[in-house]
């Protein structure tokens, strides 16, 4: 049975009018607090955003071009004989004349480390090219180290050597090391520059923003690499070419710094 209620509205009637606006009311409250969740979240990535500009970020490089200052270098020569008395003889003759060329070249008898020799025996393969126990012969070798100053004589010489071929001797120039000596105080400078590298573009970077560069917040080192002086490979892990003669140092910092407006 349905009871009227004053002004004709019956009780399902305005049980369903209390119900729709209290559910008004609960919509609207929470749409007021998903605003107010919303606004705070925006004003905490403007705070955020705000604090990053505070800070700038920036890479310093310095770099130099240096000659090297100290030289190794091998060289390798082999004799092959089918007894180990006629190879020894041959390699001690080969040896003098090594030794010969390196003197006339004006490089000293100081700077030169000869080793002992290594001997290998070669054996014999059948007609399937299968190694046997019969001895075919044998190879001697023996080497030379020079250690010099003059790094401009021993790259000539660690090429013109090989003309030792003609004479019949079977010779190999490895590639010579080129060293620079100061390497360390280098390394101090140069991230010493790159540093004032760095805040010279802080500073540029703050003025054009109306800013000022403040305290400093963190640094770090970056790359620090060697290379031939044409080059532009770059390596996370840095280089260090021993190659050339002439190398150009680099080094890399990175700095952050506070920004004062």
């Amino acid at each position: 049975m349905i009871v009227p209620i004053h002004g004709g509205i019956s009780m399902n009637q305005y049980v369903s009018s209390i119900s729709g606006s209290r559910l008004a009311m609960f919509l609207l409250g929470a749409t007021l607090a998903l605003g107010f969740t919303y606004s705070a979240h925006l004003m905490s990535s403007a705070i955020v955003s705000f604090k990053h500009q505070n800070t700038i970020k920036v890479k310093g490089m310095a770099d130099k071009v240096i000659m090297s200052d100290s030289a190794n270098w091998t060289a390798t020569w082999t004799v092959r004989s089918t007894t180990l008395k006629e190879g020894y003889a041959e390699l001690e003759k080969q040896r003098g004349i090594v030794k010969k060329f390196l003197s006339d070249a004006k490089i000293p008898d100081d700077e030169c480390t000869y080793s002992a020799l290594t001997t290998q025996t070669v054996f014999k393969q059948d007609e399937r090219g299968h190694t046997t126990n019969d001895v075919f012969g044998y190879m001697l070798s023996q080497w030379v180290v020079v250690k010099s100053k003059d790094v401009r004589l021993i790259g000539t010489v660690s090429k013109s050597i090989t003309e030792l071929i003609q004479e019949g001797i079977e010779i190999q120039s490895h590639l010579p090391q080129f060293i620079f000596s100061g390497l360390e105080a280098l390394k101090l400078e140069l991230l010493g520059s790159a540093t004032k590298n760095a805040y010279e573009r802080a500073t540029a970077l703050a003025e054009n923003s109306r800013g000022k560069v403040g305290a400093l917040n963190s640094a770090s080192q970056g790359v620090f690499q060697i290379t031939p002086v044409d080059s532009t490979d770059v390596s996370d892990g840095g280089e260090y070419d021993t190659s050339t003669i002439e190398k150009k140092v680099k080094a890399v910092v990175t700095l952050e710094f506070h920004i004062e407006k």
